[in-house]
């Protein structure tokens, strides 16, 4: 969507230093808004006429609403300022009494600011990451929408408050290095993701991110802030205050129409499943499948591509279909993607494959992608992650249907299939898809490096979660994969010039998520409560598929075709020698196979990357 930066200087400094840092930090944040730039610059002032702070708001545009320049930003009324990264879909609807002078949601948002405070965010549909500027409270607010979709991270201290869009845009405007924690670099290492902290802390030092549906408000006078939950999701507070389920329906496809909101080209990214097919079907159904391209990638690897193409033939369209290489991009294409996620990650193809099929989208005049982020969180795709859960509910409940169901469908992983009810509810259930390191992998590692990765804590919320299935769904749509999801897609998007937008995180369906376990497993088939939507528009044939792969990367390939650069890679990585003796890498990657199976390998290879593009440094600088 757009890039966000902001820099406040307590009293009165010196103007210059603030522009060009913000001027750089704007650089940083270019391939976000590649459409406008703008940089303004104002001092506050107590009622006396002291100065309080230097303000300086910064921002790149990518035009997607009102594509003339009036809606440039930061965008001033009357003193105030607003600088705005998101989409409000109902924007319209909201400000019926407002005079425009513009027919973009920025002007909408901020006269809504102005009329009701942050209140107004509880009813706004869409995505936002911004801040505003009132002069006359002098109060600086930063907000994020209610999953955090739209990423926002600051820092502050005695006489500084810096915003930004990315965390490489944030260190610019502060003049530090980007500094790994160490526990969550070790939690990295032993698990391969890192997840985010309830508390807004990252895994970076002193950089803290804006919490999903919540706002800061900054009294620039007394230079101190409170924390506001200003849009909740509204999940219901139990199990029994479901929806009508007759509702969903509507919903969904008001939820799907709302997101083809654009004056630039969309596209929706067909995976082969249930997710964007049922979006297909729904655009279908509507008569609305003239207004998107349809965007689907091969990596060769499964039939998803096959299926896909089966749903674009059953409802009559054609495709725009990427034959997708993921192998054979090189080392240049993985370090494209280290510089943009600016986080350590797995190296799988929602990272690596999405950003080549993003990339390819936007050579076709690409700028708004909808996809099916957040299905599998609210309406239960994951086995490994969530069935377990729906199993424990069953033997707390006595539900032997249920768990019967499961267990003759054949797609329950083995170590949950391997329990009975009296095992599942006298121990706990096997950690969901923790990653861990083999022996072998931990004897590759300085001695006191393995020992802290034995010791490493789980970011995973749903690791030892004791709650029923409803919660264990909450839990991770509000801090746990989902956010990791949220994470990855906007900077593939970004990187490409390209807005994200995501149906399925609609705030209004949050109340009709599954709250049992059979309200989305049932015998081998998952997202029940979804599949069974499809006859209401257009049946298609992923209604009954069963097993879904995604968009690949084939990190095998790319090991094996890149060996001996990414030798190199690591070697010159102060990071990894930190980890582990390059030696002993050296003589893993000399067997090719060996270094694919090696999870260490893969870790310590993303560690490198980011370095190398400047995203991490060792704790030594």
């Amino acid at each position: 969507m757009c890039g966000v930066a902001v820099l406040v200087e307590r009293g009165a400094p010196a103007r210059g230093s603030l522009q060009r840092r913000l001027a750089s930090a704007l650089d940083g944040l270019a391939h976000r808004g590649p459409d406008a730039r703008g940089l303004m610059v104002r001092d506050v002032v107590d009622p006396g006429g002291r100065p309080l702070a230097a303000v300086g708001m910064a921002h790149a545009r990518l035009a997607i609403l009102d594509l003339d320049p009036r809606s440039d930003q930061p965008f001033e009324t009357d003193g105030h300022w607003l600088a705005y990264n998101g989409e409000i879909y109902d924007f319209r609807a909201l400000t019926p009494g407002m005079e425009r002078r513009t027919e973009g949601d920025t002007e909408a948002l901020l006269w809504l600011l102005r009329q009701r405070g942050l209140g107004a965010l509880a009813e706004a549909n869409g995505m936002w990451a911004f801040c505003w500027l009132d002069p006359q409270r002098r109060v600086l607010t930063a907000a994020r929408d209610r999953y955090g979709k739209k990423p926002l991270f600051y820092r502050f201290d005695a006489d500084r408050i810096a915003f930004a869009s990315e965390p490489g845009a944030l260190h610019v405007l502060w003049g530090t290095a980007p500094t790994a924690r160490r526990d969550r670099l070790d939690g990295f290492l032993a698990e391969g993701w890192l997840l985010p902290e309830a508390d807004g802390t990252t895994f970076l030092e002193g950089v803290h991110e804006v919490r999903p549906g919540h706002a800061l408000e900054f009294d620039l006078a007394s230079w101190t802030f409170r924390e506001v939950h200003a849009a909740p999701i509204e999940f219901g507070s139990r199990d029994h205050e479901a929806e009508d389920p007759e509702r969903l329906p509507a919903l969904l496809a008001d939820a799907v129409e709302a997101r083809l909101l654009s004056s630039r080209k969309v596209a929706l990214l067909l995976s082969g499943g249930v997710d964007s097919s049922l979006i297909l079907s729904i655009l279908a159904a509507r008569g609305r499948l003239g207004e998107v391209v349809c965007v689907l990638g091969d990596a060769g690897k499964s039939e998803d591509a096959d299926y896909a193409r089966a749903c674009l033939s059953a409802v009559g369209a054609k495709g725009l279909d990427l034959a997708l290489d993921y192998g054979g991009a090189g080392l240049s294409h993985f370090l494209t993607v280290c510089a943009h996620q600016a986080k350590p990650f797995p190296l799988i193809g929602n990272v690596l494959g999405m950003a080549a099929l993003y990339r390819a989208a936007a050579g076709e005049g690409v700028s708004v992608a909808l996809d099916g982020t957040g299905a599998d969180e609210l309406f239960g795709g994951y086995w490994q992650r969530q069935a377990g859960f729906a199993l424990r509910d069953a033997a707390r409940q006595g539900d032997s249907g249920l768990s019967a169901r499961l267990r003759a469908g054949g797609m329950l992983p083995p170590e949950l299939a391997s329990r009975d009810d009296a095992a599942l509810l006298s121990g706990p259930l096997p950690t969901p898809q923790r990653d861990a390191l083999s022996e072998e992998d931990v004897a590759l590692l300085r001695p006191e490096c393995a020992a802290a990765v034995r010791l490493a804590r789980s970011s995973d919320p749903l690791s030892g979660h004791e709650g029923s299935f409803a919660e264990a769904l909450v839990a991770d749509a509000g801090a746990g994969r989902m956010q990791e999801w949220l994470w990855q897609n906007d900077r593939n998007a970004m990187a490409s010039g390209i807005e994200n937008r995501s149906p399925f995180l609609d705030h209004r369906l949050a109340r009709h998520r599954a709250r049992r376990g059979a309200d989305a497993f049932d015998g081998a088939f998952n997202k029940v409560r979804l599949r069974a939507l499809f006859p209401r528009f257009v049946a298609l044939p992923t209604a009954a598929r069963t097993e879904k792969q995604g968009f690949r990367w084939v990190y095998g390939r790319f090991l094996r075709q890149n060996a001996a650069a990414l030798v190199e890679l690591m070697a010159g990585s102060k990071l990894v020698a930190e980890q582990a003796p390059i030696d002993r890498l050296a003589r893993l990657m000399a067997e090719p196979q060996a270094a694919v199976g090696s999870r260490l390998v893969q870790r310590l290879i993303v560690l490198a990357g980011l370095e190398a593009t400047g995203r991490l440094v060792s704790d030594g600088g």
